[in-house]
């Protein structure tokens, strides 16, 4: 498959994305700096291919559209493996809308395409270039990620070595075999337990009644836990609210009724001076009030003793303000204490005459009762406020760890009950037609027996030949990497060992011994791991495109220095007849390499080319 023009509209980063005239064959190369829309080109490809990118799969395919935008669309020109030319158009809008399109270039306009809908042209494009999604990222589109060693157990590569057939097949006859042998053991319990029961198993009626009572009686007292647990820290909360605001009343209350009895006194003072200089002037007092206060009007204490008086029902009234906030934060308190004192009296024993018989006295564990007099007496120090934060959050968070362990230890018993509830159930089912089942179950478990034997001879059969082909595949890539990876590190490295696992080991000639890659150079490294994605590559090309094929590399040098980068690009041409179109991204290249075609990004670019241009 080679790419011959790309047009898109509203693509991810791009409103418009024109590629004309692209070379069938050479280097392609893609510039610019990070988040200029260079790895926007290979997901448009993707996206035009398959309907979805690396990045984005089918539930968020609708971030493919760009920002702002309500729909997008791309055409892509190729040559298929046929070495017909043909165009593929998709569309995708913010509402779901999703449409795909499928002709031959040359055919007439009025012609019917040859696919039309997102699936029809998924089956026709993988008819047409020899593989699907998986395959394609895991050999001809590398994505902008770290260069790893492929997994041995993928899909893509179980497909390139023609083992996905022959697994399905295993697979699915082990599946009949799991299937099988749980039929069996099931079967053989019940015809165990028919043989018991036909004895002579005694069902006791009144065993699931019972259950039931008690597995209803424990979801009330459940539910019962449960609310005092959230009522326990509602006035838990409420309280540790209050408490501040209570203090800040008593304190203003204080404050109000001293200042009220001041006022009180200095009003009947004033009063006094008042009737004194009013009604008694001859009195000796008088001459000093003049003598000390002299040109003061003689009704001045009257004033005085009104505003003093005013003054003194002011205070009064702020006193009796606060003390009714005083009384409804008392409640707050009283509401706690309430709460407290009914745990103190209602709460239970953790530990029933039930669960004592049932309980595994290995794994039971029970929650810590406070102490009865320290319980009381936090309620009531809670009631008249004199508990503070710490004292408050000691206390509840003791009854709350009561109450959880309490629901804990419920819950265990329900899970008893509901296993003991299943098992009387079981019985009940079991009871009835035992002597008509039990021949009926042996005859069932015979055909079973026999059709498991002659499932493991085909399984070990298909096993055979998978590892044949897995150990001839790996062989072939192993040649096929030993060829490339000279070329790669110039001839510094040019054998290697490939396991079952694709675990890749370089031979050093320093060390006269193979080596894992975590004892060379990171770079080294990523030149061997490339190396062995182009020989993946290769066979993929070889087993299922028998044509000339494009290879999309989003920055696969990013780790690379300047050495490694252009003896690379300098071997990529010549690695393969048929991966003649090679895409290659980076940020930039030695300005002394030769490109086929080049393509500059910029982060200010929308459209490419520009729309100035």
């Amino acid at each position: 498959m080679i790419i011959h023009r790309i047009h898109a509209e509203n693509v991810l980063k791009y409103t418009s994305l024109r590629l004309d005239d692209l070379p069938e064959r050479g280097l392609i190369a893609v510039t610019g700096p990070n988040e200029s829309g260079k790895s926007t080109i290979g997901e448009t490809l993707c996206f035009a291919l398959f309907g979805r990118t690396f990045s984005l799969d089918y539930e968020d395919l609708d971030k493919v559209i760009h920002w702002g935008r309500t729909h997008c669309s791309v055409t892509v020109d190729f040559t298929a493996t046929d070495g017909q030319r043909y165009t593929l158009e998709r569309f995708l809008d913010d509402s779901g809308n999703h449409s795909a399109r499928l002709a031959r270039i040359g055919q007439e306009a009025d012609a019917e395409p040859l696919a039309r809908g997102v699936d029809k042209v998924a089956d026709m494009v993988y008819e047409l270039i020899g593989y699907e999604y998986e395959e394609f990222i895991e050999s001809f589109y590398l994505a902008q990620r770290e260069i790893t060693t492929p997994h041995p157990h993928s899909y893509a590569v179980k497909t390139m070595a023609g083992l996905v057939t022959l697994e399905y097949c295993a697979n699915r006859i082990q599946e009949e075999q799991g299937e099988m042998a749980d039929a069996m053991e099931i079967t053989r319990k019940e015809s165990v337990g028919l043989a018991k029961q036909i004895e002579g198993v005694e069902l006791d009626s009144d065993a699931l009644p019972a259950l039931q009572v008690e597995r209803a009686d424990l979801n009330s007292q459940l539910d019962g836990y449960n609310h005092q647990l959230s009522s326990l820290e509602r006035a838990s909360l409420d309280y540790q609210d209050a408490l501040p605001k209570r203090d800040s009343a008593t304190q203003g209350r204080g404050i109000a009724g001293f200042f009220a009895f001041l006022f009180f006194v200095l009003a009947l003072v004033a009063a006094a001076l008042w009737v004194l200089l009013t009604q008694y002037p001859e009195h000796g007092l008088n001459e000093s009030l003049h003598e000390l206060l002299p040109g003061m009007p003689s009704d001045w204490p009257l004033y005085g003793a009104i505003v003093l008086a005013v003054l003194f029902i002011i205070s009064w009234a702020r006193r009796s303000s606060l003390l009714g906030q005083m009384k409804q934060l008392d409640q707050v308190g009283q509401e706690l204490a309430s709460i407290l004192t009914e745990l103190t009296t209602d709460t239970p024993d953790p530990v029933t005459a039930n669960d004592a018989e049932d309980q595994d006295p290995a794994t039971a564990t029970d929650p810590e009762v406070p102490d009865q007099a320290q319980r009381i007496r936090l309620s009531e120090r809670v009631a008249v406020f004199r508990a503070d934060f710490v004292e408050v959050r000691e206390g509840v968070g003791r009854e709350q760890n009561l109450l959880k362990g309490l629901i804990k230890q419920a819950q265990e018993r329900a899970g008893q009950l509901d296993e003991a509830i299943a098992q009387e159930q079981t019985k009940i089912a079991k009871v009835e037609g035992l002597q008509a089942m039990q021949e009926d179950l042996e005859r069932k478990n015979a055909e079973r027996q026999n059709q498991i034997g002659v499932c493991d001879l085909a399984v070990e059969l298909i096993q055979g030949s998978m590892r044949e082909i897995s150990h001839q595949f790996n062989h072939k890539i192993r040649g096929l990497v030993s060829n490339t990876l000279p070329l790669f590190t110039e001839n510094r490295y040019e054998h290697l060992q490939i396991d079952e696992d694709l675990k890749v080991r370089v031979f050093s000639s320093e060390k006269h011994d193979f080596m894992d890659l975590e004892e060379i150079s990171s770079g080294t490294q990523r030149q061997i791991m490339l190396a062995v994605r182009l020989a993946l590559s290769q066979e993929l090309v070889g087993r299922a495109v028998k044509a000339s094929q494009f290879l999309f590399l989003d920055e696969p040098f990013a780790f690379f220095d300047q050495a490694r980068t252009r003896s690379s690009l300098k071997v990529l041409p010549d690695l393969s007849e048929q991966l003649n179109q090679i895409w290659i991204i980076g940020q930039e290249f030695p300005d002394d390499l030769h490109f086929d075609h080049h393509i500059k990004c910029s982060r200010e670019y929308r459209s490419l080319p520009p729309a100035e241009a």
